[in-house]
């Protein structure tokens, strides 16, 4: 039915290739199917024919931005804006593509641009309340959130950004009850529940900071940042064994992702679980952005466990990645002569 569908509208074009609703209808179709590379295409043969259809224009910047090519999508937006300066969706799109490339200034002014525009929702205001508030802005960014909620009372995305706005201003009590809210909302939202279970954690309120930690993975039990989170909680707790357990939890989850094997490893590294925390060291070195550094807790490891044949062999691997290190360099130095003198003297 589908192929079928598809195969239709193909043929029409064919018939009447100048027929831009045909063109449009089989980018729908697309999009419902989530099939974002052939309805860019389709919206690029439809710029062929009309270059300025703003329709177009504006779902193949949107397109490009949710696959993070936001260069690409920034083209487009800029493209729509040369066309219609005051179309406030280019403006506040083209926002959220500064935002993406860390560009503050120029996400702020696009933002403030699209209210210039007419753009007076709470969507609006949310994105820059969040933008202040990253940026180290609270006074701005609180009234940005007061503002929105007073469009949308209820709207569950404002009230959890305004309740990190209140815990990054050490507000616990307005945190809490903004979190709450917005998951009263919106009941099955993991990261809400998370962001709870670490609020409790940073109040040392151990009981509600495991329910909402189990709530979080209740919901999404395939979520990696919750999984970690509660693994760091159970190991500030003392209770290693479960801090390891979730820590694999979310090693299986992603294993392409470096934090948990590091954060494993130290935990193992602590309880003397030598050859343990080696291995789980050694599995992060393909995913680690810092080689240097894992050698060095390899190194550091082995040194630990007695193995200095091998705690050697690794700073050298470090001083390789980081020849200029001065630091590695003089411990590498200081524990080759150890080695060395060691040797000596059990051989003399």
């Amino acid at each position: 039915m589908r192929e079928e569908k598809i195969q239709l509208l193909v043929d029409e074009i064919k018939k009447d290739p100048k027929n831009i609703e045909k063109y449009r209808a089989l980018a729908d179709f697309y999009i419902d199917l989530n099939d974002y590379e052939n309805a860019f295409s389709v919206y690029q043969d439809l710029l062929k024919i009309n270059p300025n259809d703003m329709q177009s224009i504006i779902n193949s910047g949107s397109i490009k931005f949710f696959s993070k090519d936001y260069l690409k999508s920034k083209e487009y937006y800029l493209k729509g804006i040369e066309i219609d300066p005051e179309n406030y969706l280019l403006r506040y799109n083209l926002g959220n593509v500064y935002a993406e490339l860390n560009d503050y200034e120029n996400a702020i002014k696009e933002y403030k641009t699209a209210v210039r525009c007419g753009m007076n929702n709470a969507q609006i205001y949310n994105a820059i309340g969040i933008l202040y508030s990253d940026n180290g802005h609270y006074f701005d960014s609180k009234e940005c959130f007061i503002k929105a909620l007073t469009l949308e009372p209820n709207n569950y995305e404002c009230l959890a950004n305004y309740g990190t706005l209140c815990q990054r201003m050490n507000n616990f009590k307005s945190a809490e009850e903004f979190y709450k809210k917005s998951l009263e909302v919106k009941k099955d939202n993991e990261q809400v529940a998370l962001a709870l279970a670490n609020l409790y954690m940073q109040l040392n309120k151990k009981e509600q900071a495991e329910k909402y930690f189990e709530l979080a993975v209740k919901i999404q039990p395939n979520y990696y940042s919750a999984w970690v989170c509660r693994a760091i909680f159970h190991s500030d707790e003392k209770d290693f064994d479960k801090a390891i357990e979730y820590y694999k939890n979310a090693i299986e989850l992603e294993p392409k992702k470096p934090n948990a094997y590091m954060l494993l490893a130290h935990l193992l590294l602590n309880e003397k679980r030598y050859e343990e925390a080696i291995d789980t060291y050694k599995k992060s070195l393909p995913l680690a952005e810092n080689h240097t550094m894992v050698y060095i807790f390899i190194a550091n490891t082995y040194m630990l466990n007695n193995d200095m044949k091998n705690a050697i062999e690794y700073y050298r691997l470090a001083i390789k990645e980081s020849p200029d290190n001065q630091e590695v360099m003089l411990i590498y130095i200081d524990i080759l002569n150890e080695y060395v003198e060691g040797k000596f003297e059990n051989a003399a």
